[in-house]
């Protein structure tokens, strides 16, 4: 019984939670790229230089490769 409630537990409350948080730092993360590409546009700057701006300060991270990374033994 105790293995059951655990599993259910795990299922309906520790996976979707997880789910939740990671999805809200992608949405933080979005969010900021905007409000940079806003801010220039709002500057003056033309849209050339905002697109290299906000690649080259923009942090890309390979979420899939961090998150579904294995370990090499």
């Amino acid at each position: 019984m105790i293995l059951v409630r655990s599993l259910l537990k795990l299922l309906f409350f520790h996976i979707p939670r997880t789910l939740f948080h990671i999805a809200g730092i992608f949405r933080v993360v979005r969010r900021g790229r905007r409000a940079f590409r806003k801010a220039l546009k709002k500057e003056g700057l033309p849209e050339e230089v905002v697109d290299v701006l906000t690649e080259e300060f923009f942090v890309d991270v390979d979420w899939k490769g961090i998150i579904f990374r294995r370990e090499k033994s």
